[in-house]
């Protein structure tokens, strides 16, 4: 890149970052035009807003559309695309802000949609490296970041692994607690729960990290 192009960092676009979650578990549903879904989104936000109109979760691969299909009540868009500086629509905007805060990584690291994305990658890996921790480990970051981890990276994800792993082993049912209670897409319960649910939380992590959810 430093040959090819020059330019400044940038988050990349709200509705970006949730199709990225969404691409690398798999779930993300392909399906070209068509009327607008309504996914996850906190229970009884529309009529504690004063809009006198109830938001109907849709059901299924609706639930995995791209973000290009997200209905947006004008003066209340989805609040985790609010959170990524995402407009309200109410007025033009030539270019959006971008702005840097605490909420956009508790959206990342607990919103249902990410939760979700997370344990079905942290499926798919346990299926492909089922003995081998250090190779889930490089795929979950290059999956991720398009970039191989550094040895110190590397150290230090592996590190916090094990250390998931143990705690989720000792506390099985917060462990199936935990999983289940975040999407609606089944889980495989032929997976040993401890490594899925220790597999989950290294995904969370990392889509927190900057590189990310950033465009170099």
């Amino acid at each position: 890149n430093r040959h090819l192009a020059r330019g400044p960092r940038a988050r990349l676009l709200a509705e970006n970052i949730r199709d990225l979650a969404l691409a690398v578990s798999g779930l993300l549903n392909p399906e070209i035009g068509g009327p607008s879904v309504k996914p996850y989104q906190p229970a009884g936000l529309w009529l504690e807003s004063g809009t006198q109109h109830s938001y109907i979760q849709d059901k299924g691969d609706k639930l995995y559309r791209r973000s290009l299909y997200t209905f947006w009540r004008r003066t209340l868009p989805p609040p985790s695309m609010t959170i990524f500086d995402a407009p309200t629509r109410e007025y033009c905007t030539v270019r959006r802000s971008r702005t840097s805060t605490p909420l956009q990584a508790l959206v990342l690291m607990n919103d249902p949609q990410f939760v979700e994305a997370a344990r079905v990658l942290a499926e798919s890996l346990v299926r492909e490296f089922p003995d081998d921790p250090e190779s889930r480990v490089r795929k979950a970051f290059r999956l991720l970041t398009s970039q191989q981890p550094t040895p110190e990276q590397l150290a230090l994800l592996r590190d916090h692994l094990a250390t998931e792993k143990s705690d989720h082993a000792k506390a099985p049912d917060l462990a199936r607690a935990f999983l289940e209670s975040n999407g609606e897409s089944p889980i495989d319960t032929s997976l040993p729960l401890a490594e899925v649910a220790a597999t989950t939380s290294l995904i969370r992590l990392l889509f927190g990290f900057s590189e990310t959810v950033m465009k170099p």
